[in-house]
Order: C-alpha cells, then structure tokens, then sequence
C-alpha cells in the first residue's frame, strides 16, 4: 500500500511537470508512437518475459547501472500515457472526418445520379446484366480480369439465400460480385453469385454465350491459354463452362459487351414473349451482320436481335436450334436482368399475369423493396418472369435501380479469400450439424 500511495504521488508530480513543460515528452512520445509500425516496443516498454507476469516483476525490481529511477520511470509511463491518449483521440477525429468526406461524396454523387437531367435520359428499358454462377470466387474473377478486361465494381457477402432465388433455390449465404466495365447504370456487367457449400453446377444448353468486345482479340486469346482454359476460333470456355466470344473493340463505342445469345427450340414463340414485355426485332446489323453468321454457323432466318432500341444497347441475341435432341435449362444459365421505366415495367407484368404470352409466366411476384433514403428514390419494384423454354429474366424499375447500383459502386472492395475459406468450413459445420439433427430426429 505505502509502495501504491509513492507511486500515486510520482505520477501526479510527473503529471504536473508534463503540463508545465507544455507537452514536451508528450508530444516527442506520440512522435514515436505514430512513426513505429505496429507491434514495436516504444520506449520504456518492454517484451512480456518468457516466465510470465510474476517472473518479468521479481526481475524488474533489481534495476541495472544506467537504468532509470522509479520516478524517471514513471514520468516517462505517464508521458506514453498521455501520448496515447492524445493520440487515439486524433485517430478519432480522423476517422470520424474521414466518415464525413465519405458522406459528402455519396451526397454528391446521389445528387448527381439524381437530377432530372440523367433521369431524363432513361426513358427506354436496357439490359443491365446477366448473373452467373460460380464454385471458384477468385479463379472467375481473375478470368473476368486477365482475360476479359473487366474489374469488381462491387462486392457484397449475405448471410441468407436470395428471397427471390438470385443465387438459385439455395437457402445459404452467399455472395455476389458485380464486374464490369464502367458503373453500373451506365455499362452492362455480369453478376458472379457464389452459394457456400454449393460444390459444383450442371451445365445447361440454354446460354450459347456472352460476347465482349477486347483491345486486342489475339492477346485475350493468348492469356485465356495461358490460365488453361479452351478457345476454339474467337470463343473461350471459361470457368464453370461459361463461353465468351471475344470481338475486337468497335470504333466509338464505349460499351464493352456486345450481346448475349441463347438458344431456343421455338423462334417464334421466344420472339412473341419478348416482344410482350417491351422488347422489339432489332436489325441483324446491330451484332455484326453477316460476319456474325458465318461465326457461328446459323442462318440469318434462325436469329432474331431482341432490344430496347437504346443507344450502345447490349442486346438478347436468339437462335433458333429446332433439331437438338436435348434442350434443357439449369440454375447454371442464371438470369438475364432488364432495367425498364415504372410505367413500362408494370404494363409488361401485367401482360405477363393476364396473357401468359408463348406460354411466359411470373416466378416471382411484383414486389416493393425500400432503398437508402439518401437517394430521394422511389421503392425499388422488381419481379422475374420466366420466359419461353425456362429462361429467368428479371425486370427492375429504372427510376430507383440505376441511381442505386450507381451509389453502391466500390471499385476499391476488397474480396477477403481467407476470411471466405474460414466462412466456408463455418458454414459447412453447421450443414453438418444440421443434417445431423435431422437424422436423429431432433
């Protein structure tokens, strides 16, 4: 106790002689503290002895010929101290400046999506993306990258199954990563969805390919061989089997994907159900004309072009294979999403739940989802039809969608592999638990 109360009055007297020499030995501490990497010893600390907390204590009483006296000792603990503090406290102020600049650039850039001027702009539908699956994050996002020229524009973790089967019929948690080009409500983009515990996917015949257009077709050839993966003239078979044509840069044109193409059994009936909801036969010169079916084959009487009619428009390219003796879709063709007007959107609903047009039908329900209020928006409305021969296509409402996923853009997330392998073997435990109940009846 007598040691205690000397302590006590040494620190208030080291306090004290702080205060009056204006910071000195604070301010030089807390130098040192900010300069020091992480994990340094500071001065007057020292490395926890190898025999534990006592041992470091019955040493520390015999004090060597140059070593500090207990008072110099202390001065210089309170000083550390009070650097410490102060400099926590600034880490504070920083962070909560640095949260501030962040608020202020998403205002600025709500504002910026939000002005009659861009909303003006959308005043057709568009195709935003396609979704596609993955067993393997970092391998597909790496193709997307080295071979097809595409970066992460955004990438979110989710701990539930999507209520409206984005990632399939999976009642997992999962993920998605958004890749592109340019910000989502400007450029088309694929969205990579990965569903923990899900180990493989069966390859569907439905989804013929995606074609991108590449600076240089001969150099994205040679890197997609390069990571072992197949080309066969201008197409590449990437990860999960997907395919991807590769198409040199057209002059002008700042959308990098140039169409997406499924095969259908019935023309015609896949022409009606797209034209039903707001879709119409565009020009076979809008994908390449007759270069693009002597590329793949088909003749000009087996294709329709189904768009919008938007500028730079990323169009559903449909070719008819009436002969294929096996034609059936997988959860691995994913889903094909349309940004469409409100107006637009529900008439095409509508149709959808009154006509049924070539047999189309709602897999899920018109419904509301509320978004950040910061955006001044209107409720997202969003729902998925099924088309002809089982095709997903989403449609979601322009006015709110756009200016959301141009706020959600974070070119800088960074995916954390090793905290995805550790959720991983987490989730698989609690499969295992849950299989295991289940067999005992519990």
């Amino acid at each position: 106790l007598a040691q205690a109360g000397a302590t006590s009055c040494l620190l208030r007297e080291a306090q004290t002689s702080i205060c009056s020499a204006g910071g000195a030995v604070g301010s030089m501490a807390m130098a040192v503290a900010f300069a020091a990497p992480r994990g340094t010893l500071l001065p007057q600390q020292t490395a926890p002895a190898p025999g534990g907390l006592a041992e470091a204590s019955a040493k520390s009483l015999a004090r060597p010929s140059g070593a500090p006296s207990v008072g110099e000792h202390v001065l210089s603990k309170a000083g550390m101290a009070l650097a410490l503090g102060v400099a926590a406290a600034r880490r504070r102020v920083h962070r909560r400046r640095a949260k501030a600049a962040r608020v202020a650039q998403r205002a600025e850039a709500v504002a910026e999506v939000a002005s009659p001027v861009r909303e003006g702009q959308r005043t057709v539908g568009r195709a935003a993306h396609w979704v596609i699956r993955t067993t393997n994050l970092k391998r597909t996002v790496d193709f997307c990258s080295d071979v097809l020229s595409l970066k992460v524009l955004r990438h979110e973790e989710l701990e539930a199954g999507c209520k409206i089967t984005c990632n399939g019929a999976y009642a997992k948690p999962w993920s998605k990563t958004m890749v592109g080009f340019r910000t989502e409500d400007l450029g088309y983009c694929l969205e990579v969805t990965y569903t923990y515990g899900v180990e493989s996917y069966t390859e569907g015949s439905g989804l013929k390919h995606i074609a991108v257009t590449v600076a240089d077709v001969k150099a994205a050839l040679e890197a997609a061989t390069r990571l072992g993966y197949a080309a066969e003239g201008d197409v590449v078979t990437g990860p999960e089997a997907y395919k991807f044509r590769l198409i040199s840069q057209p002059a002008g044109r700042s959308e990098r994907f140039f169409y997406s193409a499924v095969r259908v059994k019935n023309l015609a009936k896949a022409e009606e159900f797209y034209t039903a909801i707001g879709l119409k036969a565009l020009g076979l010169g809008l994908v390449g004309g007759p270069a693009f079916l002597s590329a793949l084959g088909v003749e000009e009487a087996a294709v329709r072009v189904m768009g919008f009619g938007g500028e730079e428009e990323v169009p559903l390219v449909l070719i008819e294979d009436a002969k294929s003796p096996l034609f059936k879709l997988q959860t691995w063709e994913g889903r094909n999403l349309l940004s469409i007007p409100t107006n637009q959107l529900r008439s095409a609903y509508n149709t959808v739940i009154e006509k049924k047009p070539a047999g189309g039908r709602v897999l899920h329900k018109l419904q509301s989802e509320p978004l950040n209020k910061l955006l001044n928006v209107p409720d997202l409305e969003i729902a998925v039809l099924v088309a002809p021969e089982g095709f997903e296509v989403g449609i979601v409402s322009s006015e709110s969608f756009d200016p959301a996923v141009k706020f959600a853009y974070n070119p800088e997330a960074v995916i954390d592999y090793a905290w995805r392998e550790n959720h991983m073997a987490t989730v698989l435990e609690e499969m295992a638990q849950v299989e295991a109940l289940k067999k005992t009846g519990s």
